[in-house]
């Protein structure tokens, strides 16, 4: 049976402020907790949504537009054909290089560099004939090769050494 109007203890009696306080602080801290579960759950959210919205490239299809380097790189041009490799520079200095290769043949290609610190660094994917991909190294003193990793094409002439002094 609920006590009349009357028959309720008072504030005071409850613990007066005290007693409203601690409510408050429990109503504070479920408060803060669920708000931590929402910030949670929106940034666990976020990723998905934003690597949703970027589009993915696929290393088999590289665009078909020459990227430029980045500020303080060196963008040499290797143009590809059956079966040869022409690069855009005669001379190198140590430093950072982007390798734009560009398939300029009826054969797909791609390009491959070998040489102190740098291990099968390579273009992404194959080149179909009129496509371009990129491939950026630091290059330090000593001898490089860069080949087309297509099998044979490096037997047929798809191979350059070149010197960084």
């Amino acid at each position: 049976m609920l006590p009349c109007a009357s028959q309720r203890p008072t504030r005071r009696e409850r613990g007066g402020r005290r007693g409203l306080a601690l409510a408050a602080t429990a109503t504070g801290a479920t408060a803060v907790f669920l708000a931590a579960g929402c910030s949670s759950a929106a940034s666990s959210a976020s990723p998905a949504t934003s690597s949703a919205a970027a589009p993915a490239t696929s290393p088999a299809a590289p665009s078909s537009s020459a990227p430029a380097g980045s500020a303080g790189d060196t963008t040499v041009k290797a143009t590809e054909t059956e079966f040869h490799i022409a690069l855009s520079l005669k001379t190198f200095s140590p430093g950072k290089y982007t390798f734009v290769a560009v398939d300029k043949g009826q054969a797909s290609h791609n390009l491959v560099i070998n040489g102190p610190g740098v291990s099968q660094m390579k273009t992404p994917g194959l080149l179909s004939p009129g496509q371009s991909g990129s491939v950026t190294v630091t290059l330090a003193k000593g001898t490089y090769d860069i080949y087309c990793g297509v099998p044979g094409h490096k037997a047929q002439g798809m191979d350059v050494h070149i010197t960084v002094g």
